[in-house]
């Protein structure tokens, strides 16, 4: 935005807070900074539905190496409609995994990456493990680095968002309690000192 446009955004927003009056013109802001707290639960949602979608083990590097495995599911349960998994209904189910070195491992996976239809089956897995003895492991079904790299993208933008929604919330608080007028008085104070220093 040029500094021609922001300054009549600025007045826009002092005309508008001066013609509904003080007491308005800050219910207005506080509305503006509620609806801006109110999308980052939401964006939350959405962006870990959309995460919940990918069912690998989220490693795209060589290192530590997803390695093959096999999981039977003993049980499922049916989570949702709001949870970790994001919006809608997911399986969080109780598996069994036969590592590539033998070992059997019990443990539970989420966001639907097996499912009650799943049981007597072989499943192929994939499994990844950090630290020493493999003490903190991953498991998840083979998928496509492409699926990660999206996942990684989305990450990124849903924090980018996190950060901006939070600023600007703050933002309309504070115009709200001091009003717009001494709100933009005082930015435009900081900006002059900033050219100056």
């Amino acid at each position: 935005m040029d500094p021609e446009q922001l300054e009549d955004t600025r007045r826009e927003q002092i005309a508008a807070y001066e013609r509904h009056g003080p007491f308005w013109g800050r219910m207005a802001q506080f509305a503006v900074a509620l609806a801006f707290a109110v999308a980052i639960p939401v964006l939350y949602l959405v962006s870990e539905t959309l995460v919940s979608l990918y069912p690998g083990t989220g490693v795209v590097k060589s290192t530590p190496p997803e390695r093959p495995a096999v999981a039977t599911v003993r049980g499922c349960q049916r989570a949702g409609p709001v949870g970790i998994d994001g919006l809608g209904y997911w399986w969080h189910c109780d598996v069994t995994v036969r590592t590539y070195d033998g070992r059997q491992v019990e443990t539970r996976v989420y966001n639907s990456v097996v499912t009650p239809s799943d049981r007597g089956k072989q499943v192929q897995f994939r499994e990844v493990c950090h630290g020493e003895g493999n003490s903190n492991c991953r498991y998840g079904r083979p998928s496509s680095w492409i699926w990660v790299m999206g996942v990684r993208a989305l990450f990124i933008l849903r924090n980018g968002a996190f950060i901006l929604l939070t600023v600007l919330s703050l933002v309309y608080i504070v115009s709200g309690v001091v009003g717009v007028p001494r709100y933009y008085a005082w930015r435009r104070n900081r900006e002059r000192k900033k050219k100056r220093g």
